[in-house]
This record gives structure tokens, sequence and C-alpha cells, in this order.
């Protein structure tokens, strides 16, 4: 009898605990996802992917909504949110997530990375992953990967050459200690604004250029108001994608896995299109009647020489020639 009582407790024991599991499985779970990006931005594109693939292979238990072009605030804000929990993902540049963890900042110096070959070996490498960990111990920001934002050129109603061809231009710069400090090394008068402020300064005339990769230049429609792009390329532009370390926790483990594999798949995926777009807009710049400026990389390379000895305490010492050294 005692036999036969504990077979019964213990299969009533399996059931229980089989339907807890299965409870536990079906939970749902809602990442809120903001960017600053407009709607036809390969970034956004690119999410709105990831969240309709992290649903797929979760079974609909994870959904993700996508919030674009600052809809929950401009990029500072969103990390804010992001630090504070009371967002769970962001796509921000390096130059915003340095604000919390000073290293990170390095990665917006002006001509730091070669190519995007190199920035990609160095971001998903050693030193990143080292910057990567330290932003998540101080502020509870995990970098899931890094996006491929595209690289950084000159916009004017005159050519730039070199950089002596932008003394006293007024060049709209995001408000970024890195990116503020590139803009003075390159030989222009930085004028702090949000992306969204651009389009109107330049049509009035409050700036007289501004820099850019060149799916930004064309979703924000920059080509209507500036006559060159000036190829400086001053800036190969890494972009992480970052999740709240809370939420992320939250997630049951192979739904954390689900999320990292998708936004590394798409990473690639982000890289091919940037490359698309680039190369699709480069003709169609001209079309519009934009000119093309091939800029003196030389001369501009040699000019922001000075940021890395300006700046590289603050980035901890050696960080910068230790990603001149990746190969």
């Amino acid at each position: 009898m005692k036999r036969r009582s504990f077979g019964m407790l213990l299969g009533l024991a399996l059931l229980a605990a089989l339907v807890v599991g299965q409870t536990v499985a079906a939970k749902e779970y809602t990442l809120r996802w903001a960017h600053s990006y407009q709607p036809e931005h390969p970034f956004h594109v690119a999410a709105e992917m990831v969240a309709k693939d992290v649903a797929e292979k979760t079974g609909g238990n994870v959904k993700i909504n996508v919030y674009p072009a600052g809809q929950l605030g401009s990029e500072k804000d969103i990390v804010e949110g992001l630090a504070m929990g009371t967002l769970d993902m962001v796509i921000a540049g390096p130059g915003e997530l340095g604000k919390w963890h000073k290293p990170i900042l390095v990665m917006e110096a002006a001509y730091v990375f070669r190519d995007v070959d190199h920035m990609y070996k160095v971001v998903r490498g050693e030193v990143g992953q080292e910057l990567w960990g330290g932003l998540l111990e101080e502020t509870g920001m995990r970098v899931l990967d890094t996006w491929y934002y595209g690289t950084r050129h000159v916009t004017s109603n005159k050519p730039v050459y070199t950089p002596n061809d932008m003394k006293g231009m007024k060049l709209r710069a995001p408000d970024m200690p890195m990116s503020i400090a590139n803009t003075k090394a390159m030989g222009a008068s930085p004028t702090p604004m949000a992306l969204s402020e651009v389009y109107l300064a330049l049509q009035q005339g409050a700036v007289d250029g501004q820099e850019n990769p060149i799916a930004t230049i064309a979703a924000n429609r920059f080509y209507e108001v500036q006559s060159y792009l000036n190829m400086t390329g001053h800036v190969v532009q890494a972009t992480p994608v970052a999740i709240n370390e809370m939420a992320f926790q939250n997630l049951p483990g192979e739904y954390q896995d689900v999320l990292v594999s998708s936004i590394a798949k798409h990473t690639d995926i982000v890289r091919g299109m940037i490359a698309d777009y680039e190369a699709e807009w480069l003709d169609k710049f001209q079309e519009f009647g934009m000119k093309i400026v091939e800029s003196d990389i030389d001369a501009f390379m040699a000019a922001t020489k000075v940021i890395p000895q300006e700046f590289g305490s603050q980035w901890g010492e050696g960080l910068y020639e230790r990603i001149q050294q990746v190969q």
C-alpha cells in the first residue's frame, strides 16, 4: 500500500512539475526597443527583422516592440532609460554610451579604425569585450553586438579638399565629446544640435554643413540642402545594440540565446544593407545634382593626430595604440 501511495505521489509530483514547466515556457515577455533612426534607415529595417525572427523562434513568447525616429526620446534620453530600466533595448552610438563608460569614446575618434573589417575585429575581439564588460559592470547595460552605421563624410555648399577648406565653416556635430573634438581638429567650428534639427538649420543657413554616413544623409534628405558630399571618411561608425541587464536576465536562457544569435545574424545583414545603400545613394546624390569630392584623407589624418594625444588619458593609456595594432 505504501509503495502504491508513493508511486501515486511521485506521479502527481511529476505531473505538477510538467504543468509548471509548461506554464514557465508559455510565459510571454515584451521588450521595448528604441532608437533615433528614421523608419527607412537600415537599422530600423533590421530591428523589425530581428523582432520578427525572435517572435518566430520563441513561438511568440518574446515580443519586441521597436520605436524609431526618437519616438521615446533623444539618444541621450533612451540611453538614460536603458540604464534606469525604463527601456529594455536601444541602438545607440559610442559617443552616448561613452558618457557612461569613458573608454568607449575612443571608438569615435577620427581615423581610429582603418576600415570596416578592422572595426569589427576590434569590437568583437579582446579590446571590444573589455569595453563592453566595463560598461556592463558600471551601468548594467549589456552590449549584444555592434552594427555598422556607415562611414562619416562631410556635406557642405563648397568643396572640401583639405582641413584648410573647413576654416570658418560652422559644422553641425552631434553633442558628443569626440564628435566636437573631431570637428575642431578637422578645421571647422562645431555647432552641436540634435539630428532632427539639422535639415532646417542647413536650409536656413544656421550651419554651413554637417557630417554623417551616406545612409543618414539620404534618410534625412540633406542632399536637398547641400551641394557637395566630401569623402573625408573620418569615422568608421560602430553602433552598439544594447539591452538592460535586468531585462536580459529576466529572459529564460533559451530565449537569451535566441535574441543574441538573432542580433548577431542581423549584424552581417545590416553591413550588407549599408553597403548596398551607400552604393545606390552615391549614384542618386549625383542625379539630384550633388557633387562628389575626393578629399585629401592624408591631410585630414595628419590634422586629427592631436586627438589621441589630447584624450588618451580619458580613454585609458595605450588603448588607442592597442586598437591600431589589431590586424
